[in-house]
This record gives structure tokens, C-alpha cells and sequence, in this order.
């Protein structure tokens, strides 16, 4: 008993001794691994040394520093060396200072908040200019505006009005742009649907979309997984998909019929939809002209629900209208 005992843990001592179980045992803790900047730093931070903790210090009150400095400059703003920044990076689990800045950069492509804020006093304080502001804004409706093709917009704007249905997607700050559309396009056309349902899945919403039907996707950075599979089941189904989305899609503008790109920079932390929100409003009022009859019809209708319902205070309007004009 004792032999087969013995025979069975020096099976498993040259089981767990072999490659195949080191890479095992290896790609494991690599898998335990803490994947982003501050959790790498973190998992690490009682361990560092005086000097590499000066910089830890810095990245975790503002990592997006890595993106726009050197590693002998982050040092220097650390009050350390660029010596200890090397040492820091490989510490904490970078192979060097271009691997953790390639991935700094990638999240502030991808919108990350915590990656776009700086140290940066002067650009801090141009950032909260008004002057910088609107020069930003207009940029980004002039870059918007001007790479738009008309047959996409011609076409979309039909294909919203023309449509049996219309289901308008959106997720997090999509969410606020996809009820806006989908409330100026019921003013003009029934059955538009916002997805999703407040508490509820998607199956039951999406089983019935075909060839008829239109789905609109708003999808801006840092867009859930769920985004990519509804424009999967839309297309497989036969349905027309518009894309409203920002310059850092690729996989989901492939699976739209057409797909508008929004710029969306800011000289602050937050994301900016005014060129979202201006295209919207284009390609609401090119459904409009393409139906006006039936949307005059439906307009006129709502208005007169709105009186009897007594909803809106358009007499208080009115009044304020006369007196200002005597």
C-alpha cells in the first residue's frame, strides 16, 4: 500500500516538474496578473521603494501622464530617477516604459476618463476657457459635418421614414442620443422603439426583426460587448442597420449598412455629442421632407392631444408674445 502510495507523488512531482505544467503553472499567474496601470501599481505599492513609490504616486493621481512624457520626464516630476522609473515598470510588471505607454494611449483612444486627465496646469487651465471650448466644439462639427456623404445621409433619412419599424439601440451616454431620435421621430412616424426596455432582455425585442425593419445603433466609445451582437442578430436577420458611432469603431462599422462617424473630443475629461446631436437633428429633418404630408398630419394631431390634454403651457407663450410685441 505504502509502494503505490509513494508511486503515485513521484508521478505527480515529475507531472508538475514537466514544460507542459510550468506553462500551465505560468500562463496561471499571468491570468492573476492585474491588467490595468492602477492595479498593477496597487498590487505592488507596499512593496516599492521610497523612490519608485514618488512615481506610483504621480501615475495613480494622473495616468494619463504616460502618454504624453517620457520616462525621464515622469522621474523628474517624481523627484526620483529614470533608473528607478525602469526598475518601477518592470516591477510592476511591464516589459518597459513603450509597453505601458502603448497601453495608455490605447485607453485614452477608447475614451477612458482616468487616462485623459494630465498634470498639465496650462492645459488644465485653457481647458476651462470658454474660448477653448468652442473652438473644440466647432471642430468637431466642422471634421463631423464635412465627412459626411450625402448618399448616406439621403438614404438613411428614407430608410427611417420608409421603414415598418425603426428600434434605436443605445448604451451608457448613447442612451440620452437614442431617445432623443427616437422621441423627434415619433413626432413624424409610429412604431419606433427604443431597446433596450427599462428591467428587460433583448430576445424578446429583437425575434421579430427582419428585412422591413431599420435598427439604429448609437454606439459611442467604450461601448458594452452587447453592441456587436444586436447588429450580429440584425444582420443575420435582414434587417437595414444605421451606425451613429465615434472615430475608434472597426468591428461594429463592418457590420452596419451605413455608418456615420461623429468626433467626440473634448478639452476636458468628458466625451462631447454636440456633432451627434447636430446629425441626428439632419437626418431627422431629411426623413421630415421625404415624408411631409404624413408627418404634417401626425404633427397636427399631437398638437391637438397636447391642447386637450392641456400639457403645454402654449397660452402663457402666446401671452408673453403679445406683450412683448405692444
Amino acid at each position: 500500500m505504502l509502494e503505490q502510495i509513494f508511486h503515485y507523488v513521484n508521478i505527480l512531482k515529475m507531472t508538475f516538474r514537466s514544460p507542459v505544467a510550468s506553462g500551465i503553472m505560468l500562463s496561471m499567474r499571468e491570468m492573476k496578473e492585474p491588467k490595468s496601470l492602477e492595479a498593477r501599481i496597487q498590487a505592488h505599492y507596499e512593496q516599492l521603494p521610497p523612490a519608485e513609490r514618488r512615481l506610483g504616486d504621480l501615475l495613480l493621481g494622473f495616468p494619463g501622464d504616460i502618454a504624453t512624457y517620457s520616462a525621464g520626464e515622469l522621474a523628474d516630476m517624481a523627484g526620483t530617477s529614470k533608473a528607478a522609473a525602469s526598475r518601477f515598470f518592470q516591477r510592476i510588471g511591464y516589459k518597459d516604459f513603450n509597453e505601458v505607454r502603448r497601453e495608455v494611449r490605447g485607453a485614452r483612444h477608447w475614451g477612458s476618463p482616468i487616462y485623459l486627465s494630465a498634470t498639465d496646469k496650462k492645459n488644465e487651465k485653457r481647458s476651462q476657457t470658454v474660448a477653448a471650448h468652442l473652438a473644440q466644439e466647432s471642430e468637431n462639427l466642422s471634421r463631423t459635418l464635412e465627412a459626411l456623404r450625402p448618399d448616406v445621409v439621403r438614404d438613411a433619412s428614407s430608410a427611417l421614414g420608409e421603414g415598418r419599424r425603426v428600434f434605436i439601440v443605445g448604451f451608457r451616454n448613447s442612451r440620452m442620443l437614442a431617445l432623443y431620435l427616437q422621441r423627434q421621430l415619433m413626432l413624424m412616424r409610429p412604431d419606433v422603439v427604443l431597446l433596450p426596455q427599462p428591467g428587460q432582455t433583448l430576445g424578446e425585442d429583437l425575434v421579430d426583426l427582419g428585412e422591413q425593419d431599420v435598427l439604429v445603433v448609437i454606439g459611442m466609445r467604450r461601448r458594452v460587448a452587447a453592441v456587436s451582437k444586436i447588429m450580429e442578430v440584425a444582420q443575420k436577420q435582414g434587417a437595414r442597420i444605421l451606425l451613429l458611432t465615434d472615430p475608434s469603431a472597426t468591428r461594429t462599422a463592418k457590420l452596419a449598412t451605413w455608418t456615420i462617424t461623429c468626433e467626440v473630443r473634448s478639452t476636458s475629461i468628458f466625451d462631447s455629442y454636440a456633432a451627434a446631436m447636430s446629425v441626428l437633428n439632419l437626418l431627422c429633418a431629411g426623413m421630415f421632407r421625404g415624408a411631409m404630408k404624413d408627418g404634417y398630419d401626425r404633427l397636427r394631431r399631437i398638437e391637438a392631444l397636447h391642447d386637450d390634454l392641456e400639457e403645454l403651457d402654449t397660452f402663457a407663450w402666446f401671452a408673453n408674445m403679445t406683450e412683448e410685441d405692444t
